[in-house]
Parts: structure tokens; C-alpha cells; sequence
């Protein structure tokens, strides 16, 4: 070899490991475009993406894009990377190798955050092994011999570093797939709104080595060191630039603020649209290329927006939109720049003929690839799986964040917030989980407060505040609940009305304190003498009711109103003076088979109790009695 080719090999060489490293600046720029419970999917993908087309593109696509061509459409030599004659065509495959790996990686980012990491190794395949080389063959076949023998460069096509066979490609097959697989869960719709990267920072920090990678992706594409290599070089420099440039101060003018993410993507649009004739334009042109690219991704992104097809990254408008843009602005080239006797609009024809079909081949192909592979193996993950996000979901990968959300699923759903969650320290999920228990603090401090509140208006609501009798509406609610049951437990229910005599007389006399000594005292005396599951209430000033369930027959409800007479005898002391209580007692007894109501066994207590009054004190009366 002589050392004009060793310096052209090793420049080959050093273009194709600058090539190599975007796959790390599409790793990074993907991953922090989308929320982190995906990001692992996303950088694995990405991983996974390039080994695959590695391995596919040595074994059949090389040799389908380079060897020997069939009528200028497919090349037939499958294993022509192992069949490589010199150093120079090792090299030159490797550098082909790795635009491969470009090409498959942009469908990662568009299909973000929803497709299965295993159809997404499907998807890969159909673009390394069936779309990619074809294209390239058509475009780039005879490349490293010099000549042109596919059919879209023997018609005079260009495409210098790959607008369209490897920007395009991805995008259209990136198109196809976001099409099939749908927007994600909350994009679109009548609650949907934009879903937002997690780490701008670390997706800058890819656009930067993206740029960097594309010296050697557009700088080696001459396959040597020529006078043009400076030029190249230079025109990808400032077409990114003025891509980043038009694209801030777009959406700073329509936004009101620089947008990070669509300032970043124009800086990609403005190198994929220069990527196809940077060997031809002059800088100024470059440049405006660039710009122009930069406003293509911009209102390509919207256009995406407004029909609803969601596209995590932009890598549509980034790698389609301006790689279309960028195939068709060669002919703004300088004037015999194409070839001899080309005019302009015959380049033009060219140029978008190239477009055109590449756009058919590549999008119908991988939409009915794709397609076919939807309907026996979906695409889409389900939806609580992208709910719950695909780092874990796919590869069972958690982490301090995911943690902590599982924790707050789990009080959400058990509707438990009485525990803090744990704190993970020195985590991203650490600060989070701090304010959330603080915040979980203070919802139980006023959760408390709030039951203890209700608890006291329970209180009120069903009981007297001077006895701690239940009240009327507690009488009315228990007898209610007691006749629904009296056929169902096949026992009586006894319904007492109670009116304590001379209670007026007391109370006018001796004053309402010591009223209220007597009504206190002839609540307790009747607690002592009911059963344990009797319901005691007071319903008016000086009358009471009880509801005694499971009552056998009418002896042992007057059996129970003896009691009550019985504890009334005892005497009674306040401030030093002696009172004996006593009480009329009305008693009705619902026996299981009626049909009463609760009003209708009230009345009928209330008239026993009256006639027991009329018959003088200490008197119990039973409602049959009153008839």
C-alpha cells in the first residue's frame, strides 16, 4: 500500500469511529427527549440497534448494497465483507457499517416510550438487512470503485453523505412505524398536552457529539483526503449552526421563549439537511440550507402536532422533513457543479425523483413489513405497562424514582396515607420523597382534625349533649333498622315510651341545675336496667324511648319495664336533698309477620304511655291494653 492510501485508509478509519460515536450522541440526545421511566429503553435500544445492524450488515446488507448490481436495483454478493480483496475495502466497509447503525437508531427516538423492546429488534432488521442496503445500492453501489452503478446514480442523482439514504430512510421508516403504533397514552386528545424530556442537559450534551460525529460522517463520505475536505467540513459546521439559529429564534418569536428541544433538533436538521451536498454548495449556500432546515423541523414538528401523530423525539421532522429538504437543495449548487451540460432544473428532476423513490420503496415497505408483524406480534406495549414505563416493564429495571412511585401507587389505591413512605438517600427520587412526606404529614395532621370534627358532629347530630342518650334521630334510625329485621331474626321488638312523672314540679322548684341532675341520674338508672343491646334515647325534655331487640315475647318486655320501675325507687340525693324518681311507661311489642312502620309503632308507645300516665305513676302500660 503506498502512503497516499494509508493516509486515505486512516482517514476513512478515524471518519469511521467519529461515526461510531454518534450512536452515543443518539443514545443521549433520545434518552433525555423522554421521561425517565423509559430512558433505560431508550439508551438500550439504541445499543442493541447498532449491534444488530452490525451483524446484519456484514452478513447481507454489504454485499446488497456493494457487490456486484442486478439491472442497478439490488447488489448479489452476500458475503462480500469476508470476501474483501485489501486493507482499502475493509475500511471502506467499515465506515458503510456504521452509517447502517445510523440509519436504524433514528426509528428509536419517534417510537420512544411505547413499542416492545422485541419488535423494535424486528424493526431494526427490516431496516440493516431489507430497506437500508437496497437504497444505498441504488444511490452509492460503485461508490469505493469510483463509478456509479445503481440506478438512481447512473441517472444522475446526488446524494453526498446520506439526506436521503440514510436520513430519509430512518425517517420514513420512522414515519411508518409511529403511524401503525399510535400516539402515547395522554399525547392527543381532549386531555392530551406535550410530554416533556426528563434531562435536557444530558440531551444537549448528545446533540454536541452528534455534531462533532458528523465532521467524519460528511468529511470521510469523499473517501479520501481532498482539496474539498476543508470546505466539507466547514459547510457542516455552520449549516448546524444556522439550522440552531433559525430554529430558537423561531420559536422565541411564536413561543415567547427560546425552546430547548426544538432548538436542539434544528441544530440536527440543519446537518442532515447540508449532509447531501456538502461537497458542492459554498458556505453562504450552506448556511442558508442550514436555516432553512431549521425551519423545516420547526413547522414539521407542528404540521406532526396538528394531524396527531406523535413523534417522542422529532426525529421525523429532523431526519425526513430536512432530509428531503437538503436532497432537493443541491441543485442551488453553483452552476456546473452536478456535471457537464446539467442545468439546474434537469438536477432538480434528478434530485426529486431520488425523493420520490426512495419515499415509495422505503415507507411502503416497512409500513406492510410492519404491518404484517402487527398483527401476529403487536408492536405497542400494553397500557399499564407504558403506564408504568418501560424500564421496567421491558427490561425489569428499577430505580429510586420508580420506587417511590410504586409506594405512591400503592397508598393511591389502598387509599392508606397514614405511612410515610421510604427515603432512599443521596437518590434523584430522595427530595421527592422528602416533600411528599412532609406533605403526607400534614394530610394526616388535618386528616385527624377533620375526624375528630366529624366525629363531634356525629355527636351532635345523634346525641344529647346532656344525658350522652342517643337522641329522636338515633331513636328513629335504631327502631328503623330494628323493625327491618324483626321476620329475619323471627323475635319480637319492643318499643318503651318513657315520661318522667313530676318532672315539672322538680324542675320549677329546686331550679334547672337540679333538673339536670335528675334527667342525667334517670338515664343512668335505665342504662343499669335495659340489656347491653338495648338502644336508650332521650326524645324530648323529660322523655325517653328505648328499641329492645330480640325481645321473646310480651312478658320479658314487661319484665325489662319492672327493672326500670325497680331502679326508679331507689332514692335519689342532689345537694342534700332526697327525690324519688318515677316514670310512666308506654310499651307496644312488634311480633315477626307484621307490617309495621316505624311512625305507626311510635304512635302507638306514645298513646300506651299516655293512658299509663292517666292511671297514675309508675304505671306500664302495653298498647293493646290502650284499646
Amino acid at each position: 500500500m503506498s502512503s497516499f492510501d494509508a493516509v486515505n485508509t486512516s482517514w476513512i478509519l478515524i471518519c469511521a469511529v467519529l461515526v461510531c460515536m454518534m450512536q452515543a450522541g443518539f443514545t443521549a440526545v433520545e434518552a433525555g427527549m423522554v421521561r425517565s421511566k423509559n430512558s433505560i429503553n431508550v439508551a438500550f435500544k439504541n445499543l442493541s440497534d447498532f449491534y444488530i445492524s452490525c451483524t446484519l450488515f456484514t452478513l447481507v446488507g454489504f454485499g446488497l448494497m456493494f457487490g456486484a448490481s442486478a439491472g442497478g436495483l439490488v447488489g448479489i454478493e452476500p458475503g462480500l465483507a469476508f470476501n474483501a480483496p485489501s486493507s482499502g475495502l475493509l475500511a471502506f466497509f467499515f465506515f458503510q457499517m456504521v452509517f447502517c447503525g445510523t440509519a436504524t437508531t433514528i426509528v428509536s427516538g419517534a417510537v420512544a416510550e411505547r413499542m416492545r423492546f422485541s419488535s423494535y429488534c424486528i424493526t431494526a432488521v427490516i431496516i440493516s438487512a431489507l430497506i437500508y442496503p437496497v437504497v444505498g445500492h441504488w444511490v452509492w453501489a460503485g461508490a469505493f470503485e469510483g463509478k456509479s452503478t445503481g440506478w438512481l446514480g447512473q441517472l444522475g442523482f446526488i446524494d453526498f453523505a446520506g439526506s436521503t439514504v440514510v436520513h430519509s430512510v430512518g425517517g420514513w421508516v420512522s414515519l411508518a412505524a409511529v403511524l401503525i403504533i399510535g400516539p402515547r397514552l395522554g399525547r392527543f386528545g381532549e386531555y392530551g398536552r406535550p410530554i416533556d424530556g426528563h434531562d435536557l442537559t444530558i440531551a444537549t450534551l448528545g446533540v454536541f457529539l452528534l455534531w462533532f460525529g458528523w465532521f467524519g460522517f460528511n468529511g470521510g463520505s469523499s473517501l479520501a483526503i481532498t482539496e474539498k475536505t476543508p470546505m466539507i467540513i466547514i459547510n457542516t459546521a455552520l449549516s448546524g449552526a444556522a439550522g440552531g439559529l433559525s430554529a430558537m429564534a423561531i420559536t422565541w418569536w411564536r413561543y415567547g421563549v427560546p425552546a430547548v428541544d426544538k432548538s436542539m433538533n434544528g441544530v440536527l436538521a440543519g446537518l442532515v439537511a447540508i449532509t447531501a451536498g456538502c461537497h458542492l454548495l459554498t458556505v453562504p449556500m450552506a448556511m442558508f440550507v442550514g436555516a432553512v432546515g431549521g425551519v423545516v423541523c420547526v413547522y414539521g414538528a407542528s404540521m406532526l402536532e396538528h394531524m396527531e401523530i406523535d413523534d417522542a423525539v422529532g426525529a421525523v421532522p429532523v431526519h425526513l422533513f430536512a432530509g428531503i429538504w437538503g436532497t432537493l437543495a443541491v441543485a442551488l449548487a453553483p452552476d456546473g457543479a452536478w456535471g457537464e451540460g446539467v442545468s439546474r432544473g434537469q438536477q432538480f428532476v434528478n434530485q426529486m425523483t431520488g425523493v420520490v423513490s426512495v419515499a415509495l420503496y422505503a415507507f411502503v415497505a416497512s409500513y406492510v413489513l410492519l404491518w404484517v408483524v402487527n398483527r401476529f406480534f403487536p408492536l405497542r406495549v400494553t397500557a399499564n405497562d407504558e403506564r408504568l414505563g418501560l424500564n421496567f416493564a421491558e427490561h425489569a429495571a428499577g430505580s429510586s424514582l420508580l420506587d417511590l412511585i410504586v409506594q405512591m401507587d400503592r397508598q393511591a389505591r389502598k387509599g392508606d396515607f397514614s405511612n410515610r413512605v421510604n427515603v432512599e438517600p443521596e437518590t434523584e427520587a430522595a427530595r421527592i420523597a422528602v416533600f411528599y412526606n412532609a406533605v403526607l404529614d400534614k394530610f394526616n395532621i388535618d386528616n385527624d382534625r377533620l375526624q375528630m370534627a366529624m366525629k363531634k358532629l356525629g355527636q351532635l347530630a345523634n346525641y344529647d349533649t346532656l344525658t350522652g342518650l342517643g337522641n329522636r334521630r338515633l331513636f328513629f334510625e335504631a327502631l328503623k333498622l330494628a323493625l327491618s329485621r324483626v321476620d329475619l331474626l323471627g323475635k319480637s321488638v319492643a318499643v318503651f315510651y318513657i315520661d318522667l312523672d313530676r318532672f315539672k314540679i322538680v324542675n320549677d322548684r329546686h331550679g334547672h341545675e337540679t333538673g339536670d341532675h335528675f334527667l342525667k341520674e334517670a338515664a343512668r338508672r335505665m342504662i343499669a336496667a335495659v340489656r347491653e343491646r338495648d338502644n336508650v334515647c332521650r326524645v324530648g325534655g323529660d322523655e325517653f324511648a328505648i328499641v329492645a331487640e330480640g325481645i321473646a315475647d310480651v312478658d320479658e318486655a314487661m319484665a325489662l319495664a319492672d327493672r326500670i320501675h325497680a331502679r326508679f325507687a331507689l332514692p335519689f340525693e342532689v345537694k342534700g336533698k332526697s327525690f324519688q324518681i318515677q316514670g310512666s311507661i308506654g310499651l307496644y311489642v312488634v311480633a315477626p309477620g307484621g307490617e309495621e312502620t316505624v311512625v305507626s309503632a311510635v304512635k302507638k308507645a306514645d298513646e300506651a304511655m299516655y293512658t299509663a300516665k292517666v292511671a297514675g305513676p309508675s304505671r306500664t302500660r302495653l298498647y293493646q291494653d290502650a284499646d
